[in-house]
């Protein structure tokens, strides 16, 4: 069994296991992985950035793949089955649990983050973390089809003929204008600091305006209704701040590796701003899936480049380095 372990500073080294994977128990599922995807948390968790993310540890919190074997208390899924994974692992039980708060589970972890995660051949997980995708999904898809993005939009919500800023051209920031415009969204406008990222989003067509915004500037003629930060930087939170309306909601997704500097908290409280953390709900994937099923979110056009388990280390690398054209990578095991 192939495992693509991160070992600090060394950067990601291939091992080669000569034992079989365990077998699943009571509620559990045994999935070989198809696909993991290369994200920005993992370069943040490469740099140290991450607390609680320490090597020697399988990276790959992004995760598709298909169901071999299940244990004896597992009904709803089935051995051959085609599956996207929930990579946040909670007990199961406690009230955070129950209403679907996986996230602030006391007894909970997150695969690929502070347990191994996706990047080896087989993975043993609970059953409620899996979720059946047609086969007119890829695995390559599944992988980086996530609820992340979705639940923490629909929790501010978005207004039929809202205004929207996103700022970062990432691939959340791309996922993003896509649900927007599911959502209501009457005028789209998607920012970033690299015009080499606007010029590829802009050929994607997921947005209404494209623009270079004077994020760092200290007034702006548009005013946006929702504001939403992906990149995750203090000049992108002050500027999501700045441009949102007297009123207007603003949603900070990106993660910061560093404290925000200089924020005036007035421009939260005399502009009268809501203000969402992105750590949302882990509900909403049959939503997500019934979205790129349907061609609504387009997934497929945001995988840019593709490396095997073997050539992981290059695909790190390349993420890392922000290789032209790279929009998304996904490793192929």
């Amino acid at each position: 069994m192939r495992q693509l372990i991160w070992c600090g500073p060394e950067g990601v080294k291939l091992n080669h296991l000569l034992q079989e994977p365990a077998h699943p128990t009571d509620d559990q599922v045994l999935v070989k992985i198809r696909a993991v995807g290369i994200c920005g948390t993992d370069i943040h968790i490469m740099n140290g950035n991450l607390a609680g993310a320490n090597p020697p540890m399988i990276l790959g919190h992004e995760m598709a793949g298909q169901i071999v074997e299940i244990g004896s208390k597992v009904h709803l899924i089935r051995p051959g089955d085609r599956v996207t994974i929930d990579s946040v692992f909670g007990c199961g039980k406690c009230d955070d649990c129950q209403q679907g708060r996986t996230q602030f589970c006391a007894a909970g972890s997150e695969y690929g983050i502070n347990r191994d995660g996706g990047c080896q051949d087989f993975l043993t997980l609970p059953e409620r973390n899996v979720h059946r995708i047609p086969d007119s999904i890829s695995f390559e898809e599944a992988a980086v089809l996530d609820v992340e993005v979705w639940s923490a939009i629909r929790k501010c919500g978005i207004h039929e003929g809202d205004r929207v800023l996103i700022l970062g051209a990432g691939p959340i920031g791309l996922i993003a204008c896509q649900m927007a415009r599911v959502l209501g969204a009457q005028h789209i406008t998607l920012s970033d600091v690299l015009q080499t990222r606007l010029i590829a989003a802009e050929a994607l067509h997921v947005a209404d305006e494209y623009a270079e915004l004077p994020i760092n500037g200290a007034s702006n003629k548009k005013a946006y209704d929702f504001v939403l930060d992906c990149a995750g930087t203090s000049s992108s939170t002050l500027g999501a701040l700045r441009l949102a309306r007297m009123g207007g909601r603003v949603l900070l997704f990106g993660v910061h590796e560093h404290p925000v500097k200089d924020l005036d908290i007035n421009l939260i409280v005399l502009k009268d701003l809501v203000v969402f953390g992105a750590m949302s709900d882990r509900t909403g994937w049959q939503d997500v899936i019934e979205l790129v099923t349907s061609g609504a979110l387009n997934l497929k056009s945001l995988i840019t480049h593709r490396f095997s388990l073997e050539a992981g280390s290059i695909g790190y690398d390349a993420m890392r380095r922000r290789e032209e054209g790279l929009i998304k990578a996904v490793l192929i095991l």
